[in-house]
């Protein structure tokens, strides 16, 4: 009966040392695409492609202010066609953030005041796209309305809502706000905090917040101010998105 046990053991370890093998290969095999596959995997991505977008969005408007007239002129038209883009893009990210809410409302969190942090993010979203999805026809020039400006004007107040609340989010995962609200029978089903976000993601969204600030009249910035801190957050924001696009 020693040489059956024996296989049995040898056969255990064999499984184990393959699970845990299995993290290191997977690791391996991302690091050894080439840079030409891991650029597919990111433009494959909605938000990879957008962030792209993004990125020759916010260099248009810093040249649409060239001092040459037909340089400024072909910018702000590329500008404009790549704003457009970008609002194809993420037209149904309304149904994203839809899922969201409902998410966050039928989950258990550790912590309630995150649970509140990112249900106020992912509400003001979902009023953010909902409200500028109404405009797009106006953009695509099919159906012209005269309240365009008005609902954008509002549309961008909840987008900075959001990246305010995001930002307060992160301020407190770093100094250790959040702790369990609930009793310790209920843990096993709560969502506990993610770590805390690097703090260039903070930077990132106090970038991203004078852009709504400025649309909305809060801020007053001229467009090559707004051209680079959105070219800034691009680049700054790049490192993540990839990294998520990658796994």
């Amino acid at each position: 009966m020693a040489k059956p046990k024996s296989k049995t053991k040898a056969a255990a370890q064999t499984t184990t040392s393959a699970a845990a093998a299995a993290p290191t290969a997977t690791l391996a095999a991302r690091r050894s695409r080439s840079l030409l596959a891991q650029s597919c995997r990111f433009l494959g991505t909605t938000a990879g492609l957008d962030l792209t977008l993004r990125f020759f969005h916010g260099l248009v408007i810093i040249s649409a202010k060239a001092a040459d007239e037909a340089v400024a002129t072909r910018s702000f038209m590329a500008a404009s066609q790549l704003n457009l883009a970008r609002r194809y893009l993420r037209f149904f990210v309304l149904l994203d953030c839809i899922q969201n809410v409902l998410d966050t409302i039928s989950k258990e969190y550790a912590s309630l005041a995150y649970k509140t942090f990112d249900l106020v993010e992912w509400s003001c979203l979902l009023l953010y796209f909902a409200l500028e999805n109404l405009t797009m026809l106006h953009d695509m020039q099919i159906h012209v309305v005269p309240w365009y400006a008005p609902v954008l004007v509002e549309a961008n107040k909840f987008w900075f809502y959001a990246i305010t609340a995001s930002i307060l989010r992160t301020i407190a995962q770093r100094i250790g706000l959040f702790h369990s609200t609930r009793t310790p029978f209920s843990k096993r089903r709560q969502q506990l905090p993610p770590p805390p976000p690097p703090w260039r993601r903070l930077v990132v969204d106090a970038l991203d917040l004078t852009l709504p600030a400025s649309f909305v009249g809060w801020v007053v910035m001229d467009d090559v101010t707004i051209g680079c801190l959105m070219t800034l957050s691009t680049i700054l924001a790049w490192r993540d998105v990839w990294g998520k696009a990658q796994q």
